[in-house]
């Protein structure tokens, strides 16, 4: 089910019965509006910048057992406020066990590393499409290959990180490419974003973050063991585990079919006088999260002879994934999306 946002500063929400109502005042721009929105057709929500919401409202949001993410205009994730039902302490021992086994997390690392570089080729030749694929797209997307291949042999995390890294910087060389010229993709840049790609980019990965990490709450898991990332203080390890293999193919995707149909554009961004990065509007959010949802319900086949899908349960099945590895720790069986 959908995600209900709270978006911008001029949002004024009140609970009604099993209802949450939500007003934007109008001015000499916008016209007022209200929407009401059913409980029972939400299953998450997100806080953008800094809404007039009232104590009540995540009080009832905690009983229906919905998990709220927090997020900064400028697409900061602050973390997450979710309900207190499932009380797995099992789980997260299991979890705290499979930390202390290094054999066991680099096992886990590389299969993330593999499928998230299986994932950059795949969304590559997807974006290739019907051109005739020049010298650059098949060296690099043979090279794509080969170092996905290098990750069942890395001796450590550290090598395993040097492989992604390798991948990453090849990976977004050739993604320019396929940004339009209105806004341009230069390379990566982030905190602060400085430019519109980038900027999208980073907003995209927070909010699908945010999902991730909300969801493993839910299954009584504690998002900051991880196997790739460093367990530190404040690091979402897990969250941003799971979100690599879904970077390209959710994310990116996204962000391209965004940009180059012209549903987002320049007019869409500004520049900040604090730190001189380029966000996105209150209004060009709304249209964000509007095709967000709607590239996450998708419905398609995720191979021959398999049922329809859609990339929200892709990953759920990320976090359902999880608690296999750490249920059948002798026979794990990692189940991270891989772009058909």
């Amino acid at each position: 089910m959908p995600t209900l946002v709270f978006n911008g500063n001029h949002i004024e929400a009140e609970r009604a019965s099993r209802r949450i109502i939500l007003r934007r005042p109008g001015d000499d721009h916008v016209a007022p509006a209200t929407v009401s929105v059913p409980l029972a057709d939400v299953d998450r929500a997100t806080v953008v910048g800094h809404p007039r919401i009232p104590v009540s409202i995540f009080q009832t949001l905690m009983k229906e057992g919905i998990p709220v993410g927090f997020v900064s205009e400028k697409g900061h994730w602050y973390g997450t406020l979710h309900p207190d039902g499932d009380r797995n302490v099992a789980r997260r021992l299991l979890q705290y066990e499979q930390t202390r086994n290094p054999a066991a997390r680099l096992a886990c690392a590389r299969k993330v590393v593999a499928a998230k570089i299986r994932n950059q080729r795949r969304a590559l030749q997807r974006l290739a499409g019907n051109r005739r694929e020049g010298d650059l797209q098949v060296d690099l997307i043979e090279e794509l290959r080969q170092l996905q291949r290098k990750t069942a042999q890395a001796p450590d995390a550290d090598a395993l990180r040097g492989i992604e890294g390798c991948a990453a910087a090849r990976y977004f060389e050739r993604l320019a490419a396929f940004f339009p010229e209105a806004t341009p993709f230069n390379g990566r840049s982030r905190r602060p974003p400085r430019d519109a790609a980038n900027s999208l980019l980073s907003w995209t990965y927070t909010i699908v973050l945010s999902e991730i990490d909300a969801a493993l709450r839910l299954q009584g898991l504690d998002p900051c063991l991880g196997w790739l990332h460093e367990v530190s203080a404040g690091t979402p390890a897990l969250s941003l585990d799971l979100l690599e293999p879904l970077r390209a193919p959710v994310c990116d995707l996204l962000v391209l079919n965004l940009l180059n149909h012209g549903i987002l554009g320049p007019a869409d961004f500004h520049i900040s006088a604090e730190d001189g990065g380029t966000y996105l509007n209150e209004d060009a959010r709304k249209k964000f999260f509007v095709h967000y949802e709607s590239h996450m319900q998708r419905r398609f086949k995720p191979a021959a002879g398999e049922n329809h899908t859609d990339l929200r349960q892709c990953l759920q099945r990320q976090i359902w994934s999880v608690l296999r590895l750490l249920e059948n720790p002798e026979h794990p069986d990692a189940d991270f999306f891989l772009m058909p």
